[in-house]
């Protein structure tokens, strides 16, 4: 060892991870962050500006992202990050337009005209959600680790559930449970089908995310970039050590249990005794020499997790191509939604009559052919036309930062070379992947434990709570920050005096 040592080193820049670290930094861990070789959410392409993914921060005002924020003394910051639109976001199906608004009354309206056929539901119909959705905040919003495995966290976990009244029937089809069907079924659905990856959803998933979408999801000032840049702050603030060009190559592991890491360029290893990542076991296994790993280590390696890829072409275009009451946040979905059949739209519109226009889509293995040929990218601008007819009119510069084509300019008046990512590579990890929830544990949403198999090499991403966005990610971070603590008992008295505090 070079003599360098941290408590704690965070792999990435995904939100999980990094919250996790920010809380372990807040209660005296010291802590390293390594950027593993991650790109800002927004790239330049000539004059316009573009995101590789969408971002909208769903559940908000969630216990579970709350919690965090202020144990951080980050309320404040991360209030002034949140935007209000009235607006919040459109479903367009092929006969119907619905508006979901930061109103719920304005929401029901846009939902009876539009779908006369429920007139009459959707009072009862949005009621049964939010009460679902809040039965919810109430389980995640608790002191647990979610999913429980020592004696501890499963006594405790399971004391929370008696006490929950969603769970006493957790699997019963929420849609069946409030007598939906048909369009108002299809507008429900379409975010929950975009953010779980997933046709096949768990119950309680469904309905919390239905939840946080209809009520509680906003836009943040600099998208997912925006949150990063407030969690690195509250680490660098609380003493830790962000290397954001850095990158963790190998995890020196001895008789099972964490004691370094190999950093690259680096002569001398760090040393330290936990590490956090949001990667697959798969990826951690290759960081790890084989003799080192455990039986339990090897198991999660050996064991292929699902995931999912998202694809996404921009395109710079001038405003008269946007009907005008077309949403900032637009799902486009036909009766099958999927692939193709299910698009977001994220527009950006700037002061000189410009506007970014990002449209992605979930793509299964067997469509990777598609991305490569082409005939996915003019699949979706194909479904673009439809509701913006005067698109090819006013299109300009046409991207994608998930396929091997390259930066083109339709007016033929942009000189020099586009500021834009390499062309991608098949090979690499993809930028923008999801891990859809599984069926298993009691809320049919876990997918990994926090815990390896490796003592203090600790999984704190989607891998984890799958299918909630941030918000899942934030459930994951806080548990891994609770086992982090138990591993050191030295500061247990100093979490339990700053929660004294924050309870008086």
């Amino acid at each position: 060892m070079s003599g360098s040592f941290y408590d704690v080193v965070v792999m990435g820049m995904e939100p999980g991870p990094l919250a996790a670290g920010a809380l372990l930094a807040r209660r005296g861990f010291r802590v390293l962050v390594t950027g593993q070789g991650a790109s800002r959410d927004d790239y330049t392409c000539w004059d316009y500006r573009f995101c590789r993914r969408p971002f909208l921060l769903t559940g908000a005002g969630s216990p579970a992202i709350s919690r965090v924020m202020e144990e951080l003394g980050a309320t404040r910051a991360f209030s002034n990050l949140l935007e209000d639109p009235p607006l919040r976001y459109q479903v367009i199906l092929p006969d119907a337009r619905v508006d979901i608004c930061a109103e719920p009354s304005l929401t029901r309206g846009h939902m009876e005209r539009e779908i006369p056929s429920t007139r009459g539901q959707v009072d009862d119909v949005l009621r049964g959600i939010g009460r679902l959705s809040a039965d919810f905040e109430k389980l995640a919003g608790g002191d647990l680790v979610i999913p429980p495995e020592s004696f501890f966290e499963q006594r405790a976990f399971s004391r929370a559930l008696v006490q929950n009244p969603f769970m006493g029937d957790p699997r019963a089809d929420v849609f069946e449970r409030l007598a939906v069907d048909g369009n108002l079924r299809r507008v429900l659905e379409a975010p929950v089908l975009f953010d779980t990856a997933s046709p096949r959803v768990a119950p309680l998933v469904a309905s919390r995310q239905m939840g946080a979408w209809l009520f509680d999801c906003r836009p943040l000032k600099g998208g997912k970039d925006g949150l990063r840049r407030l969690l690195l702050e509250r680490i660098g603030g609380h003493g830790g050590d962000v290397q954001d060009q850095q990158r963790v190559s190998g995890i020196l592991v001895d008789r099972g249990k964490v004691r370094g890491v190999r950093l690259a360029g680096r002569e001398h290893a760090t040393g330290t005794r936990i590490v956090l990542s949001s990667l697959l076991p798969a990826e951690l296994g290759a960081m790890v020499e084989p003799g080192e790993w455990t039986p339990r280590f090897r198991e999660r390696v050996s064991t292929p997790v699902p995931i999912r890829r998202g694809y996404a072409v921009n395109l710079g275009i001038r405003a008269p191509a946007v009907p005008e009451a077309m949403g900032k946040t637009v799902f486009l979905r036909d009766a099958d939604g999927s692939g193709e059949h299910l698009i977001r739209v994220e527009q950006t519109a700037r002061e000189d009559g410009k506007v970014s226009l990002n449209a992605s889509c979930l793509v299964e293995t067997v469509d990777e052919h598609r991305i490569a040929s082409g005939s996915l990218r003019d699949a979706i601008l194909d479904r673009l036309r439809a509701v913006m007819p005067y698109l090819d009119s006013h299109l300009e510069v046409l991207h994608s930062p998930f396929d091997a084509f390259g930066p083109v300019d339709l007016t033929g008046a942009r000189s020099g070379r586009p500021d834009a990512p390499p062309p991608f590579h098949p090979d690499d990890v993809p930028v923008w992947r999801l891990v859809p929830p599984s069926f298993r544990g009691e809320l049919g949403m876990e997918n990994l434990t926090h815990r390896t198999g490796i003592k203090g090499l600790l999984l704190c991403g989607d891998q984890v709570v799958s299918g909630l966005g941030a918000e899942g990610e934030f459930i994951a971070a806080w548990g891994a920050a609770e086992i982090a603590g138990r591993m050191d008992p030295s500061r247990q008295k100093v979490v339990r005096a700053m929660r004294s505090k924050a309870d008086a």
